[in-house]
């Protein structure tokens, strides 16, 4: 809990998370048509990983997320990996984001007036859903079958490696149901994990979580565990977020983070992205400054947001004119 307060702290009262990762990696010129989406890049381009979250630093992010959210160890073996490499590209995207960190932080020293914070690595966790990669983390369907064990069992390992990979955070995003909120409260107990957690959850109605469950039932889970510090919401529509964070204001006394989508829309059978007609002419800045007055105390960007969002994000949540 020390790390995210003191980073909150010295933000000025907001910290800022960075955006959209595979966004940013598409536009630098990576592949990521792959079940492995953003992950893929871990094998094939870590230079574009870190210069990803050196762009992210340069906007002003107080925290960068690792690249690791679909990779997970199944996905590695279904590549053709041992369970050495696999493991071993958990640690290079933790890695990646500290290199890049630290290099950052040497150059903005060296400065007169060093505008920048000492950014916070999070080791991002997505949800089983998203290694399933069948639309289910956008509704926490699972299927019968599914228990909490066998959830706890699919994230164990990954947990333990990208926790023991030197992380300041463990980020588990767009988590879809309450099942899978209470197997990860479980795991980190059970794991007797030392790296201080968040868990935002997704929703597509601004009410409820992606599968249809109540918030407040999953607040209660969160709100009990010591290990989480962090309680929030990503991947969901700006226009809910304001609702949203008064909702948890009323149930929880831990931190709040949001970092919602640009407000586009994927079509999945035309592959592409719809434009966003719910900003309107509430630009993300100006909406980021509204999350903040409503209690959000981290704050910044999922898909198709770009460093561009962050800078104008940073700027206006920490009164700043340049950089």
């Amino acid at each position: 809990m020390g790390a995210v307060e003191e980073l909150v702290a010295r933000a000025g009262g907001c910290a800022v998370i960075d955006g959209g990762f595979a966004t940013q990696l598409e536009a630098l010129g990576a592949d990521i048509n792959d079940p492995l989406w953003s992950a893929a890049c871990l094998i094939a381009r870590p230079n574009l990983v870190k210069e990803v979250h050196m762009q992210y630093l340069e906007a002003g992010a107080d925290v960068i997320i690792s690249s690791s959210y679909q990779a997970t160890i199944p996905g590695f073996l279904a590549r053709g990996m041992s369970l050495d490499e696999a493991e071993d590209l958990l640690r290079t995207s933790v890695k990646l984001a500290l290199e890049a960190r630290d290099e950052f932080w040497k150059s903005t020293l060296r400065k007169s007036k060093p505008i920048y914070n000492h950014a916070l690595v999070a080791a991002s966790i997505g949800s089983y859903g998203a290694y399933l990669a069948d639309g289910s983390e956008y509704s926490g369907s699972y299927g019968a079958d599914i228990t909490i064990e066998k959830l706890k069992d699919f994230h164990r390992r990954r947990l333990q490696v990208l926790a023991g990979a030197g992380p300041d955070l463990i980020a588990f995003e767009a988590i879809p149901n309450k099942m899978e909120a209470q197997a990860l409260v479980e795991l980190l107990d059970e794991e007797n994990i030392q790296v201080p957690s968040w868990i935002c959850f997704s929703s597509v109605d601004g009410k409820h979580l992606c599968s249809g469950e109540s918030f407040a039932d999953c607040l209660q889970i969160l709100n009990a565990s010591e290990k989480v510090a962090v309680i929030g919401v990503n991947c969901t529509p700006p226009q809910f977020i304001e609702g949203i964070i008064g909702e948890f204001r009323k149930q929880t006394k831990k931190a709040i983070a949001v970092y919602p989508n640009s407000g586009e829309v994927w079509d999945g059978r035309a592959k592409r992205w719809l434009p966003a007609e719910c900003l309107g002419h509430k630009s993300f800045d100006a909406l980021a400054k509204r999350w903040h007055e409503a209690g959000a105390s981290l704050i910044g960007g999922c898909c198709r947001t770009t460093p561009s969002t962050i800078r104008a994000v940073s700027r206006i949540l920490k009164g700043r004119t340049g950089h």
